[in-house]
């Protein structure tokens, strides 16, 4: 199959971990960008890390949905992980499963939560690895006598992403480890998001700055569409 048409150099990608050791129960992104194609395969420029170690745990074979827009549609497809063919370049080779959906709009709505957050550049494999440590913690029973207040944080929030004001300077692809207490003295969603536009006026020393999930459990997901659903106020559309 082409894929030409619907895959441009330079065009946003989504790679969806399909491995179901690593997946279940839970989202695994990657946002890499098409840096050329060839019959049957990608070559995939990582946005994160530039040190061997930083880089996602990429393994011989390991399955990945891949996820993109095109023409107003959403485009899927799913392949293996081939090699590393450069120090932030990989090759993915490609299944003959191309889809066309329409996208569907994803909710959002402006609220406050507790929030903490811990920012980087380049560090996707540590990162992704103190999450999972995060998430293996917040399993244990969750005492919040034992933990300080959260501070509440007017954000704009979807079960994709969410967008608030983080102290400066912040970046395109910047990393972040979210702490989101959705309910007052609640056990908290751990979420590592990357970052995914900036906004240019800085206010006190902070700038707006929208940021897409990148690992999040499932049941966290579902419990934020569920504050979602139950919100009073009419959900607004802005990213």
């Amino acid at each position: 199959m082409r894929f030409s048409q619907y895959f441009r150099t330079g065009q946003k990608i989504f790679l969806h971990c399909a491995d179901p050791e690593l997946a279940t129960g839970r989202t695994e992104t990657i946002t890499v960008y098409l840096h050329d194609q060839g019959p049957g395969h990608f070559m995939l420029q990582l946005r994160y890390g530039t040190e061997d170690e930083e880089h996602y745990p990429f393994s011989p074979g390991m399955p990945f949905d891949v996820h993109t827009d095109a023409y107003g549609v959403g485009i899927h497809l799913t392949g293996r992980f081939h090699s590393f063919v450069g120090k932030n370049l990989i090759r993915l080779d490609l299944n003959d499963d191309l889809e066309i959906f329409q996208r569907r709009t994803c909710r959002r709505i402006d609220t406050a939560l507790g929030l903490r957050y811990t920012k980087g550049k380049g560090t996707l494999r540590s990162y992704r690895a103190q999450w999972e440590k995060n998430i293996q913690l917040l399993k244990a029973e969750y005492d919040p006598a034992k933990i300080p207040p959260f501070p509440r944080v007017p954000v704009n929030l979807s079960a994709t992403g969410v967008r608030f004001s983080v102290k400066a300077p912040v970046d395109m692809a910047d990393l972040c480890l979210l702490l989101l207490q959705v309910e007052p003295n609640g056990k908290p969603i751990c979420a590592l998001a990357e970052v995914v536009w900036v906004a240019e006026e800085e206010i006190d020393g902070r700038k707006r700055a929208g940021m897409r999930f990148l690992n999040i459990l499932e049941a966290d997901q579902q419990q934020i569409e569920r504050l979602i659903k139950n919100q009073p106020t009419t959900p607004t559309q802005s990213a």
